[in-house]
């Protein structure tokens, strides 16, 4: 699930990298290609340092856009009532950041480099992409450690839990080719992550109904919390009470 976190035809934003295909089907590059874009996952933004990294690829992607009407965009998506982040953030703080990621204009990370990339003017079904995918980079064949690693730290990054299926998916390839990768202590030390990454995403939960609770200036009440985020861990509910200190 692609979800634009701007209107990208109102504003005219290119939403993710551009190629020039010159009317092929898709492009291959075998040593990999930096990819970025615009759209999240069902998952919303979790913290200022995830809007912070999407306003690193939108400048990159728009290097020409107007900034004051970036720092408008920015603002409205940073809204709670946006749908796309846990918590609103104040307006002088976002134009702050703006300002920032204008003036650094870095190279955003790539957690995972693109091998193949499909024509966007062109209708594909899925079966058509996994096959192409699969004759160009040899789905029969075991993925290279490396290729693995990335996906699962693209997995983590995205906040997504860590499975064998989900990597074998990522990678156009069968749960099979990627199952040796999979050792005693890579599992073990994948269970923690996906624990961590549970429990971080109950904390964004709790986040999210602290910014309604004390909305307007009112007074947060832990047993109102409690009920609404449905989280009996009281030591969790005071992590996400201190990272909402600690973020406003």
């Amino acid at each position: 699930m692609r979800v634009p976190l701007f209107d990208y035809e109102q504003h005219r934003i290119i939403m993710e990298s551009n190629f020039t295909f010159k009317g092929k089907d898709y492009l291959f590059f075998p040593e990999g290609v930096n990819y970025y874009h615009l759209y999240r996952s069902s998952r919303k933004l979790n913290s200022f340092a995830e809007l912070a990294y999407v306003a690193e690829k939108f400048i990159y992607l728009n290097p020409d856009f107007d900034i004051d009407k970036m720092k408008r965009l920015f603002f409205a998506i940073s809204d709670r009532e946006s749908g796309h982040i846990v918590r609103t953030y104040t307006e002088s703080r976002v134009d702050e950041m703006v300002d920032r990621i204008v003036g650094e204009r870095m190279i955003p990370f790539c957690p995972r480099l693109r091998k193949v990339i499909f024509n966007p003017s062109l209708y594909l079904s899925k079966e058509d992409k996994n096959s192409i995918v699969g004759k160009l980079i040899h789905t029969k064949d075991k993925p290279l450690e490396s290729d693995i690693d990335d996906v699962i730290q693209e997995l983590w990054l995205n906040k997504q839990k860590i499975t064998m299926r989900r990597v074998s998916k990522e990678l156009e390839t069968t749960f099979y080719l990627v199952r040796w990768y999979f050792t005693e202590d890579r599992l073990q030390s994948i269970r923690s992550i996906n624990q961590e990454m549970k429990r971080e995403s109950m904390i964004a939960k709790a986040i999210e109904i602290i910014d309604e609770l004390t909305d307007n200036g009112n007074k947060l009440k832990m047993r109102k919390l409690k009920q609404l985020s449905s989280i009996r861990d009281y030591k969790l509910l005071k992590e996400a009470v201190t990272r909402y200190h600690l973020d406003g």
